[in-house]
């Protein structure tokens, strides 16, 4: 009788173990599923270079009604932005827009860009310094996925490798 009261404990503990490992890990997975694997992989190894951030009208232009926007900052090492990507830029008039590109013009070694915005009206070039970052994905505001990304973006900040292997 006593190796049955044993066996039932072992059980029920295993049992509790696997619940709290996957509800651990379903913020994770949701996120992976959000913006792929690579950039979530990559996300740890680089927390400086990504930005979960929340719309609440923050930016001068409307992006899809979505609220929440993840970029890849310019300053990522294999940060690359072709024609009808979504970028996040200072205008002149030091607002934050959010728009696609139309048209990436090189002249010499100076890129400027040109947003599809305002296509009908004369509008200033954007150049490569005005530009925070690329839009990767952008996820519609629900409960879940904000406490996923939450979980992101403090899990990013804390667990990345580099700061396990200089905090002892």
């Amino acid at each position: 009788m006593e190796e049955v009261e044993k066996m039932k404990k072992i059980i029920k503990n295993t049992l509790k173990f696997i619940i709290f490992i996957t509800f651990t890990s379903l913020p994770f997975l949701t996120v992976t599923q959000l913006i792929g694997m690579d950039i979530f992989l990559d996300s740890f190894e680089n927390s400086e270079y990504y930005l979960c951030l929340q719309n609440d009208g923050f930016f001068a232009s409307k992006i899809n009604n979505k609220d929440h926007i993840i970029i890849q900052k310019s300053s990522h090492p294999d940060f690359n932005i072709k024609n009808g990507d979504s970028i996040v830029f200072w205008n002149n008039d030091g607002d934050i827009i959010c728009n696609k590109l139309e048209r990436i013009n090189n002249v010499g070694s100076l890129k400027r860009y040109k947003s599809i915005e305002n296509k009908d009206s004369e509008q200033l070039p954007i150049y490569e310094n005005q530009i925070i970052g690329r839009v990767i994905n952008t996820i519609d505001n629900n409960i879940w996925f904000s406490i996923s990304l939450k979980i992101w973006e403090i899990s990013i900040q804390n667990l990345n490798f580099n700061s396990i292997l200089t905090n002892n």
